[in-house]
Formats: structure tokens, sequence, C-alpha cells
């Protein structure tokens, strides 16, 4: 988490637990990033210096006054006014983290060589959830790469089981 987008998202976090809206939060924070990424000039507009600043929070109030929770609403507006716009996608990843550890879940990331067949990937998600002591809301990506195996980023940890992470082992001792 860079410094910003921390600060934002634990401040968000707190707002909307004591709205009790940490969920609709999240989906609001979607929806945000969701525009942002679908129209990158309308991030360029909110973030320019150029404009003036009562044109860039028109814009914001246009897109998303009543469309997203309040507490999201004053948090983007405070972002745009401080020119830290741009640190709304990794606030929202940082947002995201902190309500799913409140709600109990934990995010995992989860990269293999290959897809992995829907027995693996529920016999994984078993020993992950056994483990943290929680639910685990499994997120899954293909990189080949990694030759073999997976990799797990789960609640600031890596688990390399990759066959790449052995080879760069193995590498390692023998260059040592």
């Amino acid at each position: 988490m860079t410094t910003t987008s921390k600060e934002y998202a634990e401040a968000l976090f707190e707002l909307a637990v004591g709205a009790g809206q940490t969920r609709e939060t999240l989906d609001g924070l979607a929806t945000v990033v969701g525009a942002l990424l679908q129209t990158p000039e309308y991030g360029d507009l909110l973030a320019s210096p150029a404009i003036a600043k009562e044109a860039r929070m028109q814009a914001l109030d246009e897109a998303f006054r009543g469309k997203v929770p309040d507490v999201l609403f004053w948090v983007l507006r405070m972002m745009v006014a401080r020119g830290h716009v741009r640190d709304v996608q990794k606030m929202a990843a940082d947002y995201e983290s902190l309500a799913r550890q409140y709600q109990g879940e934990s995010v995992a990331k989860v990269t293999s060589a290959l897809e992995l067949k829907e027995a693996d990937a529920v016999a994984l998600r078993q020993k992950l959830e056994q483990k943290f002591g929680r639910k685990v809301i499994m997120n899954f990506q293909v990189d080949p790469r990694l030759i073999g195996g997976i990799r797990v980023e789960i609640d600031g940890r890596v688990i390399d089981g990759s066959l790449r992470n052995k080879l760069d082992q193995i590498k390692d001792v023998m260059n040592a």
C-alpha cells in the first residue's frame, strides 16, 4: 500500500463502518474504478491542475453524486481537491482488503501455469480456509512462466509452490 492510498482507504473504511455501509462502499468503489478504467480521459480531467478545481468538482458531482454512498463521494471530492485522484484505483484495492478482513474474509490471488480444474480449485480453497481460519475468495490467473505448480498471495503472504520458484532456488544454491 502506498501511504496516500492507504490513508484514504483507512479513512474511508472507518467512515463506511460508522455509516454501516462497508459493502455498499465496496460496490461504489467498483463503479468508480470501472468508470475511470473505461474512460481514462475522465480520470485525466479530474486530475488536471490546468482545469479549474470547480470544474473538476462539477464533473465529479455529475458522475457520482447520488450514485455511490455519500461517505465515498465525499472522500472522492477530497481526493480530487488535493490532487490525489490518480490514487483511487490503489485506494480501492486497499479498501477492499480492509473490508474483507472486517467481514472475516481473505482474498487469495492464485496463479498457476495451467488453468486449475474445478476439483483442484475447491480443494485449494478448503485448505486455505482451514489454514487461515476464514472464508477465502479466490481470484485465478494463468501464467505459463511458472512452468508448473501454483503461487498463492493471501493476507500479505506468498506461498510459492511453482516449478519456476523451485528452479530459481536450486540455481541460487548452485551459484552460492
